[in-house]
């Protein structure tokens, strides 16, 4: 068994058939428990909703049952899943799925059960919103500056960035120059957003800049903005990665204040809030998945990786502290607070893997069994040392290398000749012939 290897705390597989993906997986009190424990939510594309909370308890007895606290079947593909503050005039968590057609927010709540079979777990659904166009990904947090409660951003396939406000819909932009979308992100230090484009750099956008700006129906009354007295949106600041982003991350924490983590197919780039880069790290391998979270030391940032080798990379800043091998490639990783152990490492699998485990090493409880102890034999000892040193008197005796034989030479010739020999030969024609 290797020594570096993420060792295994709870493990489930997710159905059979289904598909995951990065935005499948988060973590977060959904049931607002209030005692700080997170439940996990994992969402596939084959419309399965699931929350788990793994517990030391309920490894050996129950296995996933126990720990899976919902299980419901949706009528839509699951692309993306988030835990925040979604409902107005409302200080709960709730749970935000979007579908390729349709963002839904959902409310989950837990009652004591008066049998054995535990608490009961309902998912109650707060509202919706139809979608005109096909929706990619999604990012929440305080747009504006508003506090108190989170709105929605969701990029559509074809580079429309649609705002919801809880349940109503706020305005939409297209984003210029688009042509396939990118991975996105919202900076609260800043209110900007954060995506990737075509052209391969990142760009962000102030919230205000994107409120503001004329709005348009569709992608070519964007592009003819100017020609009508419109304002053309462009982005407050762009810096070139060269290569196709995976994912954009903006950690939160303090020891950290102004990073904007990006994830290129092999290259990690760091940069400020102005779009200035801190340090690059080229990678030798493919990336899967990414997540910073917060350091020990001041000044610097830690970094879960994952990569298509089946390893689970721990990083602060460029500097590689660890390294684990994982039984999957994850496509999807998360840190999370849960019963009887903090910081569990929650990693998913493009198959419907699901993995917690924890960093480091466990101690060796072998010890080697003691041998049996038993009086020593002095009498059969002095007997089997006298028949060793008679052996040892006879051969010194002998100091010819080669043992003394009376046999013949090794080598004899024997000769033999037949009793019976051919006739003298009567061709006289031969004979006649080699006379001339």
């Amino acid at each position: 068994m290797s020594l570096f290897k993420a060792r295994d705390w709870w493990s489930a597989a997710l159905g059979e058939g289904e598909e995951f993906d990065q935005g499948c997986l988060c973590v977060g009190d959904v049931d607002n428990s209030g005692t700080g424990h997170d439940k996990i939510v994992v969402g596939s594309y084959m419309g399965m909703l699931r929350i788990f909370s793994p517990n030391a308890n309920k490894l050996s007895d129950g296995g996933t049952a126990d720990a899976q606290l919902l299980e419901v079947q949706l009528q839509n593909a699951i692309i993306q899943v988030e835990v925040g503050k979604f409902v107005s005039c409302s200080d709960l968590l709730h749970l935000a799925v979007l579908h390729p057609r349709k963002l839904s927010v959902y409310s989950v709540t837990g009652t004591s059960g008066n049998v054995e079979h535990g608490d009961q777990y309902q998912l109650k659904l707060m509202y919706e919103h139809n979608l005109q166009r096909t929706a990619c990904n999604m990012t929440y947090g305080t747009f504006g500056g508003v506090t108190g409660h989170h709105s929605l951003c969701i990029q559509s396939m074809d580079g429309m960035l649609m705002f919801f406000e809880q349940d109503s819909y706020s305005f939409g932009r297209f984003l210029p120059g688009f042509l396939l979308p990118g991975p996105l992100a919202y900076n609260p230090r800043t209110d900007s957003f954060l995506t990737v484009s075509s052209a391969r750099q990142l760009e962000g956008y102030k919230y205000e800049t994107l409120a503001i700006a004329t709005d348009a129906e569709s992608r070519q009354d964007s592009d003819l903005l100017p020609k009508t007295g419109g304002k053309r949106l462009t982005p407050d600041w762009t810096f070139v990665l060269g290569e196709q982003a995976l994912d954009i991350s903006v950690p939160s924490f303090s020891h950290s204040s102004s990073s904007v983590m990006v994830l290129g197919e092999r290259n990690l780039f760091c940069l400020r809030d102005n779009g200035q880069i801190r340090f690059m790290k080229k990678l030798e391998f493919n990336p899967s998945c990414f997540l910073p979270y917060i350091s020990v030391k001041d000044g610097t940032t830690n970094l879960l990786l994952g990569n298509h080798n089946n390893m689970l990379l721990v990083y602060q800043d460029v500097t590689l502290k660890w390294a684990a091998q994982l039984p999957f490639v994850p496509v999807a990783v998360r840190v999370a607070n849960l019963p009887e152990l903090k910081g569990v490492v929650v990693s998913l699998s493009s198959d419907g893997h699901f993995l917690c485990s924890y960093m480091g090493t466990d101690p060796s409880f072998f010890s080697t069994p003691k041998v049996d102890a038993r009086e020593a034999d002095y009498e059969q000892i002095d007997a089997e040392m006298k028949k060793l040193q008679k052996f040892i008197r006879e051969a010194t005796r002998t100091q010819d290398i080669l043992p003394k034989s009376d046999a013949v030479d090794d080598l004899s010739v024997k000769a033999t000749v037949s009793s019976c020999l051919d006739t003298p030969s009567v061709n006289t024609q031969a004979q006649m012939f080699f006379m001339n």
